[in-house]
């Protein structure tokens, strides 16, 4: 071990305390985080991926492969496993119109510690995006998020080895355990595709503006943009087979924004993006029963949406206007109203 008195194994010819001594605590305390965050990362993980492979979620897997995968090649495919299963667990919109992580959150919160529900909540919230290199610091990498124009940063820094400042990547954050890092491999890419997919990505949005708050919330439920990108990215088959459908008439791109948007399209997964927390088990939850009585349901996705968030406050007793929460969902308050008054009739 070196002495603070030492001369500095770097070979600068400085005593250790004067040379890298503080860069070495520094290294050591961002090690200790990260071995920590990692340890309970993959314990909630394996719990998460071990709960979703119950023979009753059989049907929900093959059905997820089928949404992700653009191929039907195992060899190919199995490049993107550890993609997929990121997908199948915090994305994919099981039959319950819940994701894999929320269900499982919900059968087992009375065993899950404080840490592994917050891993949980963190991946939820959790999305793709693409990122310039800003700075590569000790403790952190410096990341500009090109398609929010925000910065923000990450902690492992050993996967940035072999880039560069200025280098652009697609890659997913989470905050895991008060460690800000890459929850998915990253990738590099070109400026030009990089140019490409926020263009593309900027103009599904503007089509789907009325369904969603902000362009963070598209992003959370619409991930499977980017994983058939990162399937292009990674296979050059991929690509060749899209370009070859498209030659033929048989792939539209119109359907392909629609594929991905038509689980985020629900009045639950609008209301999951939009309203707190402690009010939206009251909104799901008078939403299902009004469902189960009414066997056609008719109107504007965001009209519903916008009566849940009222009702569940008014049922929580906070201070609301609907003319606040029909201006949050761009409907006129009299369709709030009128939604509202046939959920209400529900609880009556």
């Amino acid at each position: 071990m070196v002495g603070r008195n030492d001369l500095c194994p770097c070979g600068s010819g400085k005593k250790y305390k004067k040379c890298c001594l503080n860069k070495d605590k520094k290294n050591l305390i961002l090690k200790q985080k990260m071995d920590f965050s990692q340890k309970y990362d993959m314990n909630i993980t394996q719990k998460l991926y071990s709960y979703s492979r119950k023979e009753r979620f059989y049907d929900e897997y093959l059905k997820a492969q089928e949404r992700f995968y653009i191929l039907k090649d195992d060899e190919i495919n199995n490049k993107f496993l550890s993609f997929f299963n990121t997908y199948y667990l915090h994305d994919f919109i099981t039959s319950t119109n819940k994701t894999m992580a929320i269900l499982f959150y919900e059968e087992n919160k009375n065993n899950l510690n404080v840490i592994e529900k917050n891993i949980l909540r963190e991946k939820i919230k959790s999305y793709i995006s693409v990122y310039e290199i800003i700075s590569i610091e000790e403790d952190k990498v410096v990341l500009k998020d090109l398609i929010l124009n925000s910065e923000t940063y990450v902690e492992d820094v050993n996967i940035f080895e072999s880039l560069n400042v200025g280098e652009l990547i697609i890659g997913r954050i989470a905050k895991v355990v008060e460690v800000n890092k890459f929850i998915d491999t990253i990738l590099s890419i070109s400026p030009k595709i990089k140019d490409v997919i926020i263009k593309d990505i900027n103009n599904m949005y503007e089509k789907s503006k009325s369904i969603y708050k902000d362009m963070i919330t598209f992003l959370i439920y619409n991930t499977n943009i980017f994983y058939k990108y990162i399937q292009q990215l990674i296979e050059p088959k991929v690509g060749e087979y899209l370009k070859s459908n498209k030659k033929d008439g048989n792939v539209d791109k119109s359907e392909k924004v629609k594929e991905n948007s038509d689980n985020s399209c629900s009045v639950e997964e609008l209301v999951k993006g939009n309203i707190e927390d402690e009010y939206l088990e009251v909104a799901l939850t008078v939403w299902r029963e009004y469902k189960n009585s009414n066997e056609k349901i008719k109107g504007n996705e965001n009209g519903w949406a916008s009566a849940l968030e009222y009702y569940a406050k008014k049922e929580k007793g906070a201070s609301v206007t609907q003319g606040e929460i029909a201006k949050k969902y761009k409907v006129s308050p009299s369709t709030l109203g009128k939604r509202y008054k046939e959920i209400k009739s529900i609880s009556n």
